[in-house]
């Protein structure tokens, strides 16, 4: 695999660049730069097609020797994230060689791209992890952006991660995507109804499902949230994947980053868990497994069915909410104009199964 390194990450590694080889597919080449972020250095690859990338954060003299391994690790995880199928990962990773050439970059374009690309890790890095170099967690959504492309005369946009999927299936003849997903049905604790039925793919991390659940209830991300994966049998928590630094866990309760655990890591190990969202309503979902799916053909998420609307955030929980219906469907209730005005404001919508899949899409 050719690599284009900045002048500045080559001065780190300590090598000398070799010649650049012309690329037949530029799909195969990936370009590299060195930046510090936090206060940590950090390597930043990016591929030379689309533009999709990867971060190594905190990257220290004792990782130079292991940088090319390094590399292929990064951008195997990156074909892995989107959920392209493990045969068409192996034979590009074939296609691109098993080893690592450390060349100059190859045009002004792709520093401008890179560039580019280390300006959004920035934006993303409060979402780093010091436990692991390669920065997993943050691929899909730094990579859900645009670039613009030659289109014969002119200049279009397009999505980082269809020009991925689009270079393997033009290099491959293939459909791109193949991956396990899981059926879940989620329901929220409510003396109304309120259920959705969803396929993910297993290699989402929590956070990402985090924000699944956030899209097809259409919660805005306001508030904390955790999964509840074990509990005692009095109820106490056991094992807690958490949304936010923690400063105590309570008796006998191990906690994790829920960016750091993929659901392949929890299903189907287990079939039912709970979602806690705002620690103040707390929206209580429950999350059952319905079952694996061995070959899904997406790379995101789809809701498949709903029933009942969600209640909208900050309405006071479950018994705000049985209130808020009560005065909306009583025109001589006091209250009646000021909480269907309030209401109203709100980003509270009828379930839509369109909407909930093009949000999900992208």
């Amino acid at each position: 695999m050719q690599v284009g390194c900045t002048k500045k990450l080559l001065d780190y590694i300590g090598l000398k660049a070799e010649p650049i080889e012309t690329q037949e597919d530029p799909a195969l080449g990936w370009s590299a730069n060195i930046l510090t972020i936090l206060h940590r250095r950090s390597v930043v690859v990016a591929n030379d097609s689309s533009r999709y990338g990867f971060v190594l954060y905190g990257i220290k003299s004792k990782d130079i020797k292991d940088m090319g391994a390094l590399i292929l690790d990064g951008v195997r995880a990156c074909l892995e994230v989107e959920c392209i199928a493990p045969e068409l990962i192996e034979r590009y990773l074939d296609d691109c060689g098993s080893g690592v050439t450390f060349t100059n970059t190859a045009n002004r374009s792709l520093v401008a791209r890179l560039n580019q690309l280390c300006r959004l890790f920035e934006f993303f890095a409060t979402d780093f992890t010091t436990e692991r170099l390669l920065q997993r967690q943050v691929m899909l959504r730094l990579n859900q952006d645009l670039i613009t492309m030659k289109d014969g005369q002119k200049r279009v946009y397009v999505w980082v991660q269809e020009r991925l999927g689009e270079d393997i299936r033009r290099r491959y003849g293939s459909h791109p995507y193949r991956c396990q997903a899981a059926e879940f049905e989620v329901e929220l604790e409510l003396d109304s109804l309120c259920r959705r039925r969803i396929v993910v793919p297993l290699g989402y991390t929590f956070r990402q499902f985090h924000e699944v659940l956030q899209s097809i209830f259409c919660w805005q991300r306001y508030h904390l949230h955790d999964f509840w994966i074990e509990r005692y049998p009095d109820g106490r928590l056991k094992h807690t994947l958490v949304g936010y630094p923690r400063e105590y866990e309570e008796e006998g309760e191990t906690t994790c980053d829920d960016a750091l655990v993929c659901l392949s890591e929890i299903f189907p190990g287990h079939d039912h868990i709970i979602y806690n969202y705002d620690f103040g309503d707390f929206w209580i979902h429950h999350i059952r497994l319905v079952g694996i799916i061995d070959a899904y053909d997406k790379n995101y998420a789809v809701c498949l069915s709903g029933e009942g609307d969600a209640p909208p955030e900050d309405v006071g929980g479950p018994g705000g909410y049985a209130r808020l219906l009560r005065v909306l469907s009583d025109p001589m209730d006091p209250d009646h104009d000021d909480l269907k005005t309030w209401y109203a404001s709100t980003f509270s919508r009828p379930f839509d199964l369109e909407g909930i899949n093009r949000r999900l899409k992208r």
